[in-house]
């Protein structure tokens, strides 16, 4: 043996020997740590427990908070019935009465001559002008022919279409509404059959529509691409804005004491309605890919969705909270793996936004957010029971995670003032 093979020898053998007394330090301080714990488990928990309550009681300015919002809260259920207006079914007229049609006539007659300065400009990309939008009494979201079997199968006939369209909705009409007006489309939420029961589930299909004399359904398109298509007809011509809410105002007023009236807003409980998604999903041995939560939540979720839901096909999954440079890895994942569904999870960045913000970088997915979910099906986190939810009061439980929350009763009472207001003044 040479003198470099010796030293090339005993260079390996103090490595190894200097690895091992690594491995034992740091077992041995392992070791001691553990013990310190043990030794120290009662003290320890005390702090833990003296942390936990002088962190999430409640002060007095809590208190004085909480004792306004209940206070606001049970005038606001004494004085409102006071002032709602009270009006008949037997009162109610059909979608085309006469006295329907004149007073729609008679406000576009009036925003006609309010409004006759308004200069027209001629869309270069073949957007409706503000006068074509606010003197057209019909609305796109309106529109109900090949809409059902043989088209696209969504059976809006009849008064399924205020039920389905957002542009009906009370609230949410007055955005996806004004944005159809715009753009010429219906956005719709449409439903499910699981068995034979029908469900809606909170998930969005847009389509233009046809305003010349066939009125009606044609080709689908993105829902994002209504809203990128009203942005680009109002930078031609603010006006059109302007007649889109002056049409969207007159349409509900005119659908309001109708036979059929106006739909209740659109709420649904976001753990229900993914249930109902996962069951469409087995029914028809779809995929799913499951995004968000912690490790140890995130692998427990797993296996409850699949023992539950047998026929749906797990095909990737990945925690949330992750190094910003791992997530073209995820999308790359995504999108090879091309899932029926992606459930989003907390730790997600941007939360239901994601999927928007990275949407030209999917294939066909259709993604669904709801923060808790991971947890839920961990059994980490319990669900908000449809009493409550039909009730309204998950409010409280959102305040119980996060107490700031409570500081929403400010908007929320600002509303209420500004309604009431509305209210006597036109007493």
């Amino acid at each position: 043996m040479d003198k470099e093979e010796f030293r090339r020898r005993r260079a390996a053998i103090k490595a190894k020997s200097d690895k091992l007394w690594g491995d034992i330090e740091k077992h041995r301080t392992e070791e001691k740590r553990v013990i310190d714990v043990l030794h120290n488990a009662e003290s320890i928990l005390e702090k833990l427990d003296m942390t936990f309550e002088e962190r999430t009681s409640l002060s007095k300015t809590d208190v004085s908070i909480l004792m306004l919002a209940t206070a606001l809260q049970l005038v606001r259920i004494y004085c409102l019935p006071k002032f709602q207006e009270k009006y008949l079914d037997e009162n109610r007229l059909e979608h085309n009465d006469k006295i329907i049609k004149d007073m729609e006539r008679e406000e576009i007659e009036n925003y006609k001559e309010k409004h006759k300065k308004w200069e027209s400009k001629k869309s270069e990309k073949g957007y409706r002008s503000w006068q074509e939008i606010a003197f057209t009494i019909k609305v796109p979201y309106d529109a109900t022919r090949h809409s059902g079997e043989g088209f696209h199968d969504r059976n809006m006939h009849g008064g399924q279409h205020r039920v389905k369209t957002l542009g009906h909705d009370p609230i949410l009409g007055w955005v996806f509404g004004v944005a159809n007006i715009i753009s010429d489309t219906i956005t719709i939420c449409p439903e499910y059959k699981i068995g034979e029961k029908k469900f809606r589930i909170p998930y969005v299909e847009s389509y233009n529509v046809d305003m010349g004399s066939n009125f009606c359904w044609k080709e689908q398109t993105p829902t994002w691409n209504i809203f990128k298509n009203s942005f680009e007809s109002i930078g031609e011509d603010k006006h059109r804005l302007y007649a889109a809410l002056f049409a969207q105002g007159l349409h509900l007023a005119s659908d309001k004491y109708t036979k059929l009236g106006l739909p209740v807003p659109l709420r649904y409980n976001p753990f229900t309605a993914i249930i109902s998604l996962l069951s469409i999903l087995d029914n028809n041995y779809k995929t799913l890919y499951l995004f968000g939560g912690r490790k140890g939540a995130l692998s427990q979720a797993e296996k409850n969705v699949h023992a539950t839901f047998s026929n749906i096909r797990l095909v990737g999954r990945y925690v949330g909270y992750y190094p910003k440079n791992v997530e073209s890895q995820i999308i790359l994942a995504m999108y090879k793996s091309s899932p029926s569904v992606v459930l989003l999870g907390d730790g997600i960045p941007g939360k239901v936004t994601w999927p928007y913000n990275n949407r030209n970088r999917f294939a066909s997915s259709t993604f669904v957010y709801y923060r808790d979910i991971i947890n839920i099906f961990a059994k980490r986190s319990k669900r908000v029971s449809d009493k409550t939810f039909e009730k309204g009061n998950e409010i409280w439980i959102e305040i119980l995670h996060n107490p700031l929350k409570i500081f929403l009763i400010f908007p929320y009472m600002k509303y209420k003032l500004l309604l009431l207001m509305y209210k006597l003044k036109n007493k």
